[in-house]
């Protein structure tokens, strides 16, 4: 047994230091079809019901399909550009961000992240408990509702056992979890226009939104912040896929296309269930237990029950190997145990589902800016020219070790990107604050403002001279 789990944190650290020193292109694990899985898996988990239930409170059936769909796919045609200087050059997205951040400043970014974006794994186990309850009261069963957290703490746990197998069998888990999910995705549409008629659905309108004139900006917000929020997964897995073409557009498929339809599902849910029971609810669960035979119910919450469970599993890997990333010397199977309590912290609290689109918002105040630098950083300041050995921290090669390992040029316009944000809109009490600049929707405006504010610095004589101490050590 300890022999295994010496053989498991192996792999778990070689996979690790994959993220910090290039991967060869004949160490590539992935093509298009397995890159195009695992990004799926990563983002199609059945919190996307949840959101689709959300933009059904804010639009109308066509508008959300639309808003779905391309506000997705236009915002991850930009920001996944940068995933090809992962596959070109083999490395993390986070060995590029040393040079925006600074050593030590990477590592503060990605437990900054881990905050913001590791609650999607308690709406995960939350639902999770949800099915459980279902499918025991589809058997005859009550359970008492004290059961719910601790069905949600089972699903952490299980998630991290698997995680804690190592990236074989992370492999497998999305080749079986990302078609199961598609079938529950299928499931449900057919189930949602069989149980009521289909103009029902198809010229729906919210009634509470009638004539609010932000409500379809709202839902552009959400869609940006939905997708944004997914590139701490994005910065994982390029690096290992075998073509720029196949990476990149396993990305904006994987992410934009698949994750966009779950959204849809989600609200052709909602808008079923409030058609038959004057409710809207994002438990799918519910929806199928409702709406749905009772065979059919039966095993269609089997299967979203063990879906969450494949997706705590992937969330857990992919952000684990980036904190061993950042944090070298820590053990894997100690970051993963500590991911664990944190989302089983979570869940025991509950308000994470209750307040949705707030933590939602608030992940897309840290996500947009970092991006919008990643970009920026990428195309306009460094022209996709890094210094390697810096990056990686070599004996005598400091470029990126700025201010005793910070960056407070790319720090400070993280700052300026989430305070232009929450300038333009309060997440926690849905306030506008800024119409004329809620225009361009808070991500939209913290993502372009963030960019220009960087560019701008870059040219500043000094602050250029700061930023590009790597020219005389350039190497790609």
């Amino acid at each position: 047994m300890r022999g295994e789990k010496r053989h498991v944190e192996e792999r778990v650290a070689k996979e690790a230091l994959f993220g910090s020193l290039p991967v060869l292109s004949g160490e590539r694990l992935y093509g298009f079809v397995d890159a195009l899985l695992l990004l799926s898996g990563y983002c199609i988990a059945t919190w996307s019901y949840t959101q689709g239930a959300y933009l059904a409170t804010l639009v109308g059936f066509r508008q959300l399909l639309i808003g779905a769909f391309f506000g997705a796919i236009l915002m991850l045609c930009v920001y996944q550009l940068p995933v090809i200087l992962s596959v070109r050059y083999g490395i993390d997205i986070w060995v590029w961000l040393r040079s925006v951040f600074g050593g030590r400043g990477v590592m503060v970014m990605t437990v900054v992240i881990i905050l913001v974006n590791y609650p999607w794994y308690a709406v995960c186990a939350d639902l999770f408990a949800s099915s459980m309850v279902r499918l025991a009261a589809l058997m005859g069963w009550e359970l008492p509702g004290a059961v719910h957290p601790l069905l949600g703490l089972f699903c952490v746990l299980l998630g991290t056992g698997m995680a804690l197998r190592g990236p074989g069998a992370m492999t497998k888990v999305t080749r079986i979890l990302v078609p199961l999910l598609l079938a529950v995705g299928v499931l449900v549409v057919v189930v949602g226009f069989r149980a009521v008629p289909f103009r029902a659905i198809w010229d729906y309108q919210p009634a509470e939104r009638a004539g609010d004139s932000f409500s379809y900006l709202l839902s552009i917000e959400a869609n940006f912040a939905f997708v944004i929020t997914l590139v701490g997964g994005m910065a994982g897995v390029p690096r290992l896929v075998r073509s720029e073409r196949a990476g990149f557009w396993a990305g904006v498929l994987g992410q934009g296309a698949a994750g966009s339809f779950f959204v849809v599902v989600g609200a052709v849910m909602a808008i079923a269930m409030g058609h038959v029971t004057g409710e809207m609810v994002e438990d799918p669960t519910l929806m199928l237990a409702v709406l749905a035979a009772p065979a059919m119910a039966l095993c269609s919450l089997l299967l979203v029950a063990f879906a969450n469970i494949g997706t705590q599993a992937v969330g857990a890997y992919l952000y684990g190997v980036m904190l061993k990333s950042a944090f070298r010397t820590a053990s894997y199977r100690g970051i993963v145990l500590l991911l664990a309590v944190y989302a089983g912290g979570l869940v025991l609290w509950g308000g994470v589902v209750e307040y949705f689109s707030s933590f939602l918002t608030l992940s897309a105040c840290i996500y947009a800016p970092l991006a919008a630098l990643l970009f920026t950083d990428f195309f306009l300041v460094r022209r996709q020219r890094l210094a390697l050995r810096s990056a990686y921290g070599l004996p005598g090669y400091t470029a990126y070790q700025y201010s005793g390992g910070f960056n407070w040029v790319g720090l400070g316009c993280v700052v300026a990107g989430v305070a232009l944000s929450l300038a333009v809109y309060d997440p926690v009490g849905g306030v506008v604050r800024c119409e004329a600049l809620f225009v361009l929707t808070p991500t939209g405006l913290s993502f372009l403002g963030t960019g220009a504010l960087y560019g701008l610095l870059n040219c500043v004589p000094p602050i250029r001279r700061y930023l590009l101490q790597d020219r005389e050590e350039l190497t790609v």
